[in-house]
């Protein structure tokens, strides 16, 4: 089945699909298995168990959860903002950045951009009753959260954003690379979100042959240099940027 989002004519689209095999790798997990557990206990005796019986209402509720209309223009309002959230992000403070043709080429940590959507889409989800109604609702919904923004990464990574092919980023700025890889921190809790997305600044001027090449180049240097970081480094950028990004979204 086909995720729940992919890029397709140059934005990012909610398709309302869900794919079984991440639930199944959550339900499997120690945090499903603790929520299926507390389902179950309210469940009357079923032929095939209780705990299976839970597994098909969590997931039969999703499906019909990710297709309600108030969902649909919700989260795609949320997909859509995705991509442009980056036009704010490029100005944190101590984010690698590089000068090309009078452009700025600014590394920008996805973890900035994931937390700042998981935050739309939670708010976007809170006023939707389909997910607010169930006792048991807010682990499943983190899941939910969780998925979708794994999703909007992989459709991103695919549409495979270069200088030649570049991918909008808001108001004046493209996606012209996507790492996948790197690991800026390692998080105690909650999602791992690795890489980063190389966003180039437009002009009034046109982007030349020269100037893609340039970009590339530039790249290939962040992509070589980047990993010689240390952990302390990666943090102290991590933490520097957030505060001034504080500071930015308190003035906005």
């Amino acid at each position: 089945m086909k995720a729940a989002v992919r890029y397709s004519r140059g934005r990012l689209e909610y398709t309302a699909s869900l794919r079984y095999a991440p639930f199944a790798l959550w339900a499997d997990s120690p945090d499903g298995q603790s929520t299926l557990a507390q389902i179950a206990a309210d469940l009357r005796f079923t032929p095939f168990g209780r705990l299976r019986a839970a597994r098909r209402r969590v997931w039969r509720h999703l499906r019909r959860a990710a297709r309600t209309e108030g969902v649909v223009v919700a989260l795609q309002r949320e997909v859509d903002a995705y991509l442009s959230r980056l036009d704010t992000l490029v100005h944190a403070h101590e984010l690698p950045r590089a000068g090309v043709d009078l452009r700025r080429l600014v590394v920008v940590p996805r973890t900035f951009v994931n937390s700042e959507t998981y935050r739309g889409i939670e708010e976007a989800l809170a006023a939707e009753g389909v997910f607010t109604s169930l006792d048991w609702g807010k682990p499943v919904r983190d899941w939910f959260i969780s998925t979708l923004i794994d999703d909007i990464e992989t459709a991103v990574t695919g549409a495979r954003p270069s200088p030649r092919r570049p991918v909008p980023a808001g108001d004046g700025w493209i996606t012209v690379g996507v790492n996948d890889q790197f690991e800026w921190f390692s998080p105690l809790a909650g999602p791992v979100w690795r890489g980063h997305y190389y966003v180039l600044e437009l002009a009034r001027w046109p982007i030349t042959r020269a100037v893609r090449k340039a970009v590339g180049e530039a790249i290939l240097q962040f992509e070589a240099s980047l990993p010689s970081l240390s952990r302390v480094r990666r943090n102290e950028i991590l933490n520097r940027a957030w505060l001034s990004l504080q500071t930015l979204f308190a003035r906005a």
